[in-house]
């Protein structure tokens, strides 16, 4: 079945009186997801400087990733079996206790717990807002809800940093925390309205897959558990080698769950998934892979601007999401692609221009041109806006029955999988190039990013060309499944 073009019918409106309740969840749902990262970065210093605990504030945010991964990657699978409203009663619940326990406690242990509970919860959330939008939207109308929630990462990139400012200045940095109560309150309200009563693959007449694999599920859970925490915690390793085998168990432990998961009853991740011959499978090594490459902005974009440029926290915030804002610029273009063949053309366009957003980035630290450094960010953002919609929406939508819930369900996870491996692999890249040097009193210095920080760049760009190629494969797959109309576990 083709993946419809979005020019090729008239979408209703996202706000129309069928489609308001499902809508504004999702917006919602992805806009708690984003501010949260964003307003705990911004008040860290405060807790730290209430609570204590320096040395350990690397679980503040490892606590949250971590559960924030495990519960996605378990979403998909409780859907196919459940339905979404349990498992969003679920995750509503955890992270509204999660958010309690962290903006009340009187310790750094009992907010990294909250954390904890808030990771889990927004884990849930995330995967299912994605999984949901196959079984509320028909493919015609996805494109513009994919644009109108990058928009939403993009408004989160732009009042995190101030949010967190007044909450904290009002009163302190629990409120950062306790503020997502009226907040989950709401979006259990209109999860409930706009939900479905059933799975698709039940409202559609699928049957569920039978597998003769066992179950297995201790084991399974046993290595997703290890994987996702080797992963999480690289970037507490101190030298080379120990991140470098740290990465390396992470992976294997992965690779052997995925080789079980394939052949159980009850799957948690796609049969396809990172499987190179097929489509869903490409298609999810180009997310991970892209993940990986991107998380270098993550790490160093806001710290370069403050000790490079001496900008505040704030001005470097506001540089950094240029990025956010120019990838909700242009998924509105992409969005309103007037045919399939220009939606392909932007799907491979989209990673070059990110490779070339990052290596602008490495040759504005060279020549030390602030204008060149915001101008990479949002070239990069437009490389993102222009195919991740794209190429999710593919995904998802070329996807039938159980694996449509555990595709859509599991790329938000994927990627930020992607992104805390990245994290490891960036800080290796560092020390090898001496942009970091291990056990030093400051992370960063203007001279080590003088001399080292292109560098690092430069390697993310060339790295990027392995997702960009790959990506044209992918098109010449969907083009091969759209013209002869097959299904694509065939492709």
């Amino acid at each position: 079945m083709a993946v419809s073009s979005p020019a090729q019918d008239c979408p209703p409106h996202l706000f129309s009186r069928d489609r308001a309740a499902g809508t504004l969840a999702l917006m919602l749902g992805v806009g708690s997801h984003a501010i949260n990262g964003f307003v705990t970065t911004a008040v860290l210093p405060d807790i730290i400087r209430d609570l204590g605990g320096q040395d350990r504030a690397f679980w503040v945010f490892s606590s949250f990733e971590m559960m924030a991964i495990l519960a996605g990657c378990l979403t998909g699978a409780v859907k196919v079996r459940f339905g979404a409203r349990l498992p969003f009663l679920l995750a509503t619940s955890l992270l509204a206790f999660g958010s309690t326990l962290a903006g009340l406690s009187g310790t750094l242990e009992g907010l990294i717990a909250g954390r904890a509970f808030q990771g889990f919860g927004e884990g849930m959330i995330i995967a299912l807002c994605y999984g949901l939008i196959p079984d509320l939207f028909p493919n015609h109308v996805a494109p513009r809800v994919f644009a109108l929630l990058s928009g939403v990462w993009a408004l989160a990139a732009g009042i995190g940093p101030v949010s967190a400012g007044l909450l904290s200045e009002l009163w302190s940095w629990r409120a950062a925390f306790l503020v997502n109560i009226p907040l989950v309150l709401l979006l259990f309200v209109l999860m409930n309205t706009a939900l479905p009563a059933g799975s698709a693959v039940a409202r559609s007449g699928h049957k569920p897959e039978q597998s003769t694999g066992s179950n297995r599920i201790a084991l399974r859970l046993l290595l997703l558990i290890t994987s996702i925490y080797l992963l999480t915690v690289i970037g507490e390793a101190q030298t080379p080698v120990r991140l470098a085998l740290t990465i390396l168990a992470g992976l294997l432990a992965a690779t052997i769950l995925l080789k079980i998961d394939a052949n159980s009853i009850r799957r948690l991740f796609p049969r396809q998934a990172f499987r190179l011959e097929t489509l869903i499978g490409l298609g999810t090594w180009i997310v991970f892979l892209t993940s990986v490459v991107a998380a270098v902005r993550a790490i160093f974009v806001t710290t370069f601007g403050q000790v490079y440029w001496d900008m505040s926290v704030t001005e470097a915030s506001y540089v950094a999401a240029g990025l956010a804002f120019s990838w909700t610029a242009f998924s509105w273009v992409s969005a309103r692609a007037p045919s399939r063949k220009r939606e392909l053309t932007y799907l491979v366009t989209g990673p070059v221009l990110i490779a070339i957003g990052m290596a602008m980035t490495g040759y504005s630290l060279e020549t030390r041109s602030l204008i060149l450094f915001a101008l990479a960010a949002i070239v990069a953002g437009a490389g993102h806006g222009l195919s991740s919609q794209i190429l999710m929406r593919s995904l998802m939508y070329t996807a039938k029955g159980q694996e449509q819930n555990l595709v859509s369900s599991i790329l938000p996870t994927i990627s930020s999988a992607g992104i805390a491996i990245g994290g490891g692999l960036t800080g290796l890249i560092a020390i090898q190039t001496g942009l970091i040097t291990p056990g030093a009193e400051t992370l960063l210095t203007k001279a080590a990013i003088a001399q080292s920080g292109a560098s690092v760049f430069y390697t993310n760009a060339f790295l990027m060309l392995v997702p960009a190629s790959a990506m044209m494969i992918l098109r010449r797959r969907l083009i091969l499944v759209e013209s002869r109309d097959v299904k694509p576990d065939r492709a």
